[in-house]
């Protein structure tokens, strides 16, 4: 049975959300929210797209991902960031590793089933594009189901998206002006291949855990490149 389009109230969906959330110590559950003027279809097309306005078409057509004519689980998964097994720092390119999140596959179940309750009329487990469309033109929106504002890659192409080709790809390719946002992106890049490095060799060894000190020391700041380190190192 499908959800009627009149019980999807904000109080409804803000209680599905806390419905969603996973209590696991290795989930940041620390997510940001859409702002309070905005749906959270609203704020997804704004931040991972740069769009302000957007048809329901364009909508459907940046989320089908092989361009099949329906959205399925991957594609609601991508929508919502959920595609990975782990957000490395905030998402964006930007944060620590302390911020990074492993992806519960229990709470990607349930984002998951909640939207093709909504929106998938005939039950056969993809959303066509006549589905949205009509789910659309009622004035409906994807809800915030409390899992931040669904980066679509990973942190690497994340920053070059929210960062880079603003700041740099155009105007600064040389970065001769370095940002807050290079470094902390620049030492996010190094801790995330220190701890990579780690977690191979602990694979492979089963050795002593690593204090956070000990981690600091092994970022080799020589590789990070002289612009980045702007008088801070």
């Amino acid at each position: 049975m499908k959800l009627s389009l009149n019980l999807l109230s904000s109080l409804v969906l803000s209680q599905v959300a806390s419905s969603l959330s996973i209590q696991n110590e290795h989930i940041n559950q620390e997510m940001e929210r859409p702002p309070q003027d905005m749906t959270w279809e609203e704020w997804h097309m704004k931040h991972e797209h740069q769009l302000d306005s957007y048809t329901p078409d364009l909508f459907f057509s940046l989320h089908d991902l092989n361009k099949k004519g329906y959205m399925d689980r991957n594609d609601i998964l991508s929508l919502y960031g959920l595609n990975r097994d782990e957000v490395i720092g905030a998402g964006d390119g930007m944060g620590t590793h302390d911020d990074s999140e492993m992806i519960d596959e229990l709470l990607a179940n349930r984002v998951v089933d909640f939207i093709m309750q909504l929106l998938d009329v005939d039950d056969d487990s993809k959303i066509w594009k006549s589905e949205y469309i009509d789910f659309a033109t009622r004035g409906s929106k994807f809800p915030d189901l409390g899992v931040g504002v669904g980066h679509h890659s990973d942190f690497e192409i994340e920053y070059e998206i929210h960062h880079w080709n603003k700041y740099h790809k155009d105007k600064d390719p040389d970065v001769k002006i370095v940002h807050k946002e290079d470094i902390e992106h620049e030492l996010l890049h190094h801790e995330h291949e220190v701890k990579h490095e780690e977690k191979i060799q602990r694979g492979a060894s089963r050795g002593t855990v690593i204090t956070d000190d000990e981690l600091e020391s092994r970022i080799k700041l020589a590789n990070i490149p002289q612009k980045y380190k702007n008088g801070y190192f």
